[in-house]
């Protein structure tokens, strides 16, 4: 069979138009043969200009197959979708491609409040490839729910989940959060990334705190994560320097396109701090082990060995994981570990919910303020140096396979380094990861990489 798509790290995702309206149908009539009629489904989407109609393309497959949908009736974030299922208990679908350019697409699949797991990922996976097979029979269906006008079938709704999640989330926040304590005073600056926090992520920072300025929220269809949010984060650093120059204190949170990653800069007097995912968890933490006990966190194998050690030296033991939030929810629910972090920004803080949500870990971090000194905890990483190598090749397995002994050899011949390999979710690229606290070391590594790796498999 061929493999038309795949999921990667985090569900479906490609570029348009290989990834469209046709494609989102025939995910939902995948589904539809592995997953019982029976079962509701919610629908979120973020700010992208075809994710709308991928929505209605996706609602069309499923009302037609029997399911009860309820759409969202604005842009939504991953985590806020992700609440919503877990309070249905029911499935979910999100349309979007997180972090990329408005160019790519993608859909993630949620079950009460969970990323589903890899054994269902690929039963839908085969039924999708196996589909386009019968494309041109079935896609009549779809075509005759829109003659008939989808909201007139008594199993279609647009409701405003949004509402829901922010409801929730405040009285969570009150006591769970902030512990009936109010939030610091300081100058308060969301990124949302021309995203899908952009309709409501001011709505809840307004509620908790007096000083809040907003950038990157007028979202156009084609602007999502264009220059802005949480991977142009140097970007961002600029922009808060430039708002903040007039306070001695300040946050600012800058979000990715669906909101559920979030990183960092923080301002106090003249020092000047950018935050990670990984740091901005163990700031978190060690705010926590005043009201629970945090034995280990879960980390991926991208963290460096100076946050491992930092956790360590607060007492907090550190489990390593594949990358993707998924598989820190997974370390969190096997009871190995009360939270978890990605450098990327995603930070899994449960109970509210197991996946990463942006907004959640700020407002944690907001309230960590009140009880930690940031600039102690940043003075107690110690520094390790990171190089991440991308390697176009045409079979990432055998590549990896091909050139095992080689990164084994490096690995004893550089016994205080550290290499890390894997397959990127979405591309045709394998990334290397080279750690060390010598910068010459790293330089060596990569040469040696440069010279020996295989890569015309």
């Amino acid at each position: 069979m061929k493999v038309f798509y795949s999921f990667g790290t985090d569900g479906i995702r490609e570029k348009y138009p290989f990834l469209n309206d046709l494609v989102a149908y025939i995910v939902g009539k995948s589904f539809a043969k592995i997953v019982d009629k029976k079962e509701k489904v919610v629908i979120g989407f973020d700010t992208r200009f075809n994710s709308y109609s991928m929505s209605l393309a996706l609602s069309s497959a499923l009302v037609s197959s029997g399911f009860k949908v309820e759409l969202s009736s604005n842009p939504i974030s991953t985590p806020a979708l992700a609440f919503i299922t877990k309070h249905r208990k029911c499935f979910g679908f999100q349309i979007t491609a997180s972090h990329n350019p408005y160019y790519y697409n993608g859909i993630k699949i949620l079950h009460k409040g969970l990323k589903i797991n890899d054994s269902l990922e690929k039963k839908i996976e085969n039924e999708l490839n196996n589909y386009f097979e019968l494309l041109h029979q079935d896609f009549s269906n779809y075509l005759q729910l829109f003659k008939d006008n989808i909201n007139s079938h008594n199993n279609f709704k647009i409701s405003n989940f949004a509402n829901i999640y922010i409801k929730h989330l405040l009285l969570f926040a009150k006591k769970k959060i902030f512990f009936e304590k109010k939030p610091p005073e300081l100058l308060v600056i969301i990124d949302l990334a021309n995203g899908a926090l952009s309709t409501y992520a001011l709505t809840i920072f307004k509620q908790l705190t007096k000083n809040v300025k907003v950038i990157n929220n007028k979202p156009n269809g084609f602007n999502i994560n264009d220059n802005c949010g949480a991977t142009n984060i140097e970007t961002f650093k600029k922009t808060f320097q430039t708002l903040s120059k007039n306070y001695q204190k300040a946050i600012g949170f800058t979000f990715d396109g669906d909101g559920d990653r979030v990183l960092c800069t923080y301002k106090e007097n003249k020092n000047l701090f950018v935050l990670d995912g990984d740091v901005i968890l163990l700031i978190i933490s060690k705010f926590l082990k005043n009201f629970y006990p945090i034995n280990t966190v879960a980390l991926t194998h991208m963290s460096s060995l100076g946050i491992e050690k930092a956790f360590v030296s607060q007492g907090i033991n550190v489990l390593r994981t594949e990358v993707g939030d998924k598989y820190l929810t997974k370390a969190i629910l096997e009871g190995k570990a009360q939270l978890g972090a990605e450098q990327s920004g995603h930070i899994v803080i449960p109970p509210f919910l197991y996946t990463g949500d942006g907004i959640l870990s700020s407002l944690f971090l907001l309230s960590a303020l009140n009880y930690t000194n940031v600039d102690n905890i940043i003075q107690s990483i110690e520094k390790f140096e990171q190089k991440l190598i991308n390697v176009k090749v045409l079979n990432k397995k055998e590549f990896i396979e091909k050139n095992k002994s080689l990164f084994e050899k490096i690995q004893k011949q550089y016994p205080n380094s550290r290499i890390f390999v894997r397959p990127s979710g979405t591309e045709d690229v394998v990334r290397i990861l080279i750690e060390s606290k010598e910068k010459q070391k790293i330089e060596e590594i990569e040469e040696i990489i440069n010279k020996e790796v295989v890569i015309n498999v």
